[in-house]
């Protein structure tokens, strides 16, 4: 309890900081909004807006909603990969990712744009991007195998999925319900663990959802 209080003065401080001026520090410097404190870390503003313009957050466009909430987990996941301390990516699979969200931008110029817009440099999204193959790799080594589905809850799977497997052929509409059954078992197992370390790590809000700028 004592420890929540400690982060939420701090966090209101850096909330206050702001409101202080319109928008900016008197040598022009932008101020940041901070909208979550996470364990420790903030989850500013910028964070906000980096991620839903260059739509970092996996899975396509994230409902406006839904934003904060994807970061926060996205710092909780990081703070437990760093207790693990799994191999840093590979510059090849950072490069890659990049080139990625450059073709997502729409191009060089639209990437710095956007860059500019929120307020960080090219080093911060190959950061962003090192978090994100560093998450990746953790979650596929702890969760590699959700177990082999029994073949009745495939064929459940095909009969509550009619127009997935209506063109396929019959080995590989069974594949295809392999696939997705266990695609959504390790879903839930990351849904699971990822409730454990949020029950285990300090989250203090500063902004509802639906409440964020554009």
């Amino acid at each position: 309890m004592a420890r929540t209080l400690v982060l939420w003065c701090l966090a209101s401080l850096l909330q206050a900081a702001p409101s202080m001026s319109s928008a900016q520090a008197p040598a022009g410097e932008l101020l940041e909004r901070t909208l979550a404190v996470v364990g420790g870390a903030v989850v500013t503003q910028s964070d906000v807006t980096l991620a839903r313009t260059l739509r970092l957050l996996d899975g396509g466009p994230v409902p406006e909603s839904d934003l904060l909430t994807r970061l926060v987990d996205r710092e909780l996941m990081l703070q437990e990969v760093a207790r693990f301390a799994p191999p840093e990516p590979e510059a090849a699979a950072v490069a890659a990712r990049l080139e990625i969200v450059r073709a997502q931008a729409g191009g060089a110029a639209a990437l710095e744009t956007a860059l500019v817009r929120s307020g960080r440099e090219l080093a911060d999204l190959e950061a962003w991007v090192r978090d994100d193959l560093r998450i990746a790799a953790y979650l596929d080594q702890r969760f590699v195998s959700a177990g082999a589905p029994p073949e009745s809850e495939l064929a459940a799977w095909i009969a509550a999925h009619p127009a997935d497997v209506a063109d396929l052929a019959p080995a590989e509409a069974a594949r295809t319900a392999r696939e997705r059954v266990a695609q959504a078992r390790r879903a839930d197992l990351i849904s699971d663990w990822l409730a454990d370390v949020r029950r285990r790590v300090d989250v203090v809000l500063f902004a509802p959802p639906g409440g964020l700028r554009h």
